[in-house]
C-alpha cells in the first residue's frame, strides 16, 4: 500500500475549464448545470462548450477528433503540466475509461452523412487512448475501458495494478464521456430517472428518487510509482489506497437491490482505516441512493463520518463521473475542505451526517463509491500524499 502516487491532475466539465475553476465550484457550492428543453421537458444539463477546449497544437488533426477525445486532451494537458511528466527511460502507459465512448461522434456522423476519412478512427473507442498516446508520445501499454459509470475509477484501478505489478512506472489514467444525445435522453426518460426542473432547484443526490442531471466532461491523473516520483522531485498530491471492483452478476440491465457486492467493496477499502469523509456516487435514483444510504448507515453512522456527493453541482458525467469524484477528493485534500451536497431531500438522509455547507477540515482519506449500469461496483480510498 502507498506505492502509487498522483503527481498531476486535470479536468474539464460544464462551466469548468481547469482544476482551479473546479475548486471554486466545489468550495462555493455552485450549480454549473443549465436549463434546457429536451423533447418538451425542462431539464438541467451540463454541457462543455467546444470553443473552450484547448487542443490546438497538441495534434495536427485535433479538430477532427470526437468530443470525448478533445475533452480528454484538454484535461491531460493540465495534468501533465502539473506533474512535470518525464518519460526518458521510464515505462509509461495510458488507460482511459468511458461508458459511451465515441457515441456522440458516431450519431452526428450518421445523421449528417459525413464521409471524411477520420470516421473509421473516430467510431473506434480506442481512439480515446490512442489520442493521448499520440499527443504525449507515449509508446507503452494502452487501453480504453468501457465499464459503464465506473469506467474512470476502473481505469485508475487498472493503472494501479499495472504499476504495482512492475509493468509500468507512470500511467496517464483518465475518464471521458459525452452522451448528451436525443436517443440517450429518450431512453433515460422512459426509465423515469432524469430530474425535472422545479421551482426550487435541480434534483440530485439523496433526493428521494427525483432523478439526476446528465452532464459531460473528462479528467486525467498522472499516476507514478512512489520511488519514481520522489527520485525526480515531483510534488506528490495524493496516493491511491485500497480499491476494489466487482460484479453483482444479476442482470446486464440492473443492479442487485441487496447491495451486497457494493458493501463488500466498501469493506475491502476500509481495511486501510476509516475515511475522513465519503464521496458518494449518490445521484438521485431511488435504488442507487438507497443502497449507498443503507451501507453508510450500517458502517459509518456510529463513527459520524461525513458524507457528500457532488452530483447536484456538476451532474452525472457517466463514465467520467468517477474521475470528477476522484479529482474533487484530491482538491479537498490539498485545500482542507469537504464540498457540500445540493439538491437533496432531508427525509432521504435521516441517520446520515450529510455535508450541507462547505466544511473546513483537514482531510486525510476519502472513500469514493460508484455503481454502474449492469451491476458493476467500484470503490477506492484516496489519501493525502507525503507532507
Amino acid at each position: 500500500m502507498g506505492n502509487v502516487v498522483i503527481t498531476g491532475y486535470g479536468i474539464i466539465g460544464p462551466g469548468i475549464n481547469d482544476t482551479g475553476q473546479f475548486k471554486d465550484v466545489l468550495f462555493h457550492k455552485r450549480n454549473v448545470l443549465k436549463k434546457e428543453e429536451i423533447h418538451g421537458r425542462q431539464l438541467y444539463i451540463g454541457r462543455v462548450a467546444e470553443n473552450e477546449l484547448a487542443v490546438d497544437g497538441l495534434l495536427s488533426f485535433s479538430k477532427r477528433l470526437p468530443k470525448t477525445a478533445k475533452m480528454l486532451l484538454h484535461a491531460a494537458s493540465e495534468a501533465v503540466s502539473m506533474s512535470g511528466l518525464l518519460r526518458d527511460g521510464l515505462r509509461v502507459g495510458v488507460i482511459v475509461g468511458s461508458s459511451g465512448g465515441t457515441i456522440s461522434d458516431i450519431l452526428y456522423t450518421s445523421a449528417n452523412g459525413k464521409r471524411h476519412p477520420f470516421v473509421i478512427g473516430n467510431m473506434n473507442a480506442y481512439s480515446l487512448a490512442s489520442s493521448l498516446c499520440t499527443a504525449f508520445h507515449i509508446n507503452g501499454l494502452s487501453y480504453t475501458l468501457n465499464n459503464s459509470c465506473t469506467s474512470a475509477l476502473d481505469a485508475v484501478n487498472l493503472a494501479k495494478m499495472l504499476i504495482d505489478s512492475g509493468q509500468l512506472d507512470i500511467c496517464l489514467a483518465g475518464g471521458t464521456d459525452s452522451t448528451l444525445e436525443d436517443v440517450v435522453f429518450e431512453r433515460f426518460s422512459s426509465l423515469h430517472v432524469l430530474s425535472h426542473v422545479n421551482d426550487s432547484n435541480s434534483s440530485g443526490p439523496f433526493s428521494g428518487g427525483k432523478g439526476f442531471s446528465m452532464s459531460e466532461g473528462a479528467g486525467v491523473l498522472v499516476m507514478e510509482r512512489k520511488e519514481v516520483a520522489k527520485k525526480r522531485g515531483a510534488v506528490i498530491r495524493g496516493e491511491i489506497g485500497l480499491s476494489m471492483t466487482n460484479q453483482d452478476a444479476v442482470s446486464p440491465y440492473k443492479s442487485d437491490p441487496s447491495g451486497i457486492k457494493l458493501g463488500e467493496a466498501v469493506d475491502h477499502c476500509l481495511l486501510e482505516g476509516m475515511p475522513t469523509y465519503i464521496n458518494s456516487q449518490a445521484l438521485g435514483i431511488s435504488q442507487n441512493d438507497r443502497l449507498e444510504s443503507d451501507i453508510y448507515k450500517e458502517k459509518f453512522a456510529s463513527e459520524k463520518i461525513p458524507i457528500t456527493s457532488i452530483k447536484g453541482m456538476v451532474g452525472h458525467a457517466m463514465g467520467a463521473s468517477g474521475m470528477f469524484q476522484l479529482i474533487s477528493s484530491l482538491i479537498s485534500i490539498e485545500n482542507h475542505f469537504i464540498p457540500p451536497v445540493i439538491g437533496y431531500d432531508q427525509k432521504s438522509t435521516d441517520g446520515l451526517l450529510v455535508v450541507k455547507e462547505t466544511r473546513r477540515e483537514d482531510v486525510e482519506r476519502v472513500l469514493i463509491t460508484s455503481q454502474g449500469y449492469g451491476g458493476i461496483n467500484s470503490c477506492m480510498m484516496v489519501k493525502r500524499g507525503e507532507r
